[in-house]
């Protein structure tokens, strides 16, 4: 495996936000766009739809720079428009949003924003229901599957130096979460969280912190050790109903490349299983459509599969600790963060009623 920086990247939670006003100044100046902004919710970059007087729209994103690095070498953050400019060439069939250059054509701008050096990145718009928030059917959700098989095949000879990073959703720095889980309260969940879910339900919060460092016990034993022979490539990393768009029977949009860096295929495709998983009794089934749907345009060998079982439940667990820690330390962003914590204590409770090897089992059912 490549060697991984020790330190996490991407935005700390006190870094001032930047205001609609600001990115329509920026947007005008750098790429001489004159539009109103209006702030998309987002984790940590400052996100903006961007509308310009004929009603057509483009998609604003400003990040947090690597200051270390300087305006000129901006490594980590500029891979997301190094992917999306080598799947402009590599994959044009694919629906990705498409970079506008700058008037003198580079694909990327560098402004000081409140107080800070930010990279500037305008692309095109796309139109669609987020799959989300659509009607979900087996089809589906293996087409899902099927969408993200052809991104990782675009995306498999694709090298770039700022790929080689990690940030807090990395799973394979699973580990590093435990002094995460250390800062929550004694049961593992923030109040607003524990009143979110069922009363006699999952909050029986007595025994989630106790789960939660299991996962953590079990990715030391079990994940860790695997890494170094497990199949990796740059991989999106955050394959999930948000970032996805659809028509009902095809994904027609693919969102957000911010958590992409190098990784294993098993750890991608066990993230977006972790976002398909369903209710009980068979919290499985939905979460195996789309592992099928991958499988059959790119094989999975089994080591993968019992991989993918791993790292499915391994987000899961980083879904609460980690929403929770950011929420914390982010207050005015506590909604966005927090809105699917309660689904997640669900999941895991739900996953750890399996017994021993079934989810890895019928993976290889679905996948025979």
């Amino acid at each position: 495996m490549p060697a991984r920086r020790a330190a996490y990247d991407g935005p700390v939670p006190d870094v001032p936000r930047v205001s609609p006003e600001q990115a329509e100044r920026i947007a005008r100046r750098q790429y001489g766009v004159d539009g109103r902004a209006q702030r998309l919710a987002a984790e940590h970059d400052d996100t903006f739809r961007l509308t310009a007087g004929d009603g057509s729209a483009r998609l604003l994103k400003i990040s947090l720079a690597d200051e270390r690095a300087g305006p000129v070498s901006q490594p980590t953050t500029s891979l997301q428009t190094a992917v999306l400019l080598h799947l402009a060439s590599a994959a044009p069939g694919l629906p990705v949003q498409r970079v506008v250059a700058l008037p003198g054509g580079r694909p990327e701008a560098h402004v000081a924003a409140s107080g800070r050096l930010r990279l500037v990145r305008l692309t095109s718009w796309l139109d669609g229901e987020l799959l989300g928030r659509a009607a979900v059917s087996a089809a589906l959700r293996r087409e899902t599957g099927a969408t993200l098989a052809r991104l990782n095949l675009a995306l498999r000879d694709f090298r770039h130096p700022g790929a080689r990073r990690t940030h807090r959703w990395d799973l394979q720095e699973f580990w590093r979460l435990r002094a995460l889980l250390d800062e929550l309260p004694g049961s593992g969940l923030l109040p607003e969280v524990a009143a979110a879910l069922p009363a006699g339900g999952p909050a029986a919060a007595d025994g989630l912190r106790r789960a939660l460092e299991e996962c953590l016990d079990r990715f030391g034993a079990v994940v860790r050790p695997a890494l170094p022979a497990a199949r990796t490539q740059v991989v999106h990393a955050d394959f999930h109903g948000e970032n996805l768009l659809t028509d009902g029977q095809r994904i027609t949009g693919i969102l957000d490349f911010g958590d992409a860096l190098t990784g294993p295929v098993a750890m991608d495709v066990g993230i977006a299983a972790c976002y398909q998983l369903g209710r009980e009794p068979d919290v499985l089934a939905p979460a195996l459509d789309l592992v099928a749907g991958y499988h059959a345009v790119d094989p999975l060998p089994e080591a993968d599969l019992d991989l993918i079982a791993e790292f499915t439940v391994t987000r899961v667990a980083a879904r609460i600790i980690v929403s929770q820690w950011n929420a914390a330390r982010e207050p005015a962003n506590r909604g966005y963060l927090l809105r699917r914590t309660p689904q997640a204590v669900a999941h895991l409770t739900a996953l750890r009623r399996l017994a021993p090897g079934e989810f890895a089992g019928r993976l290889r059912a679905v996948c025979r």
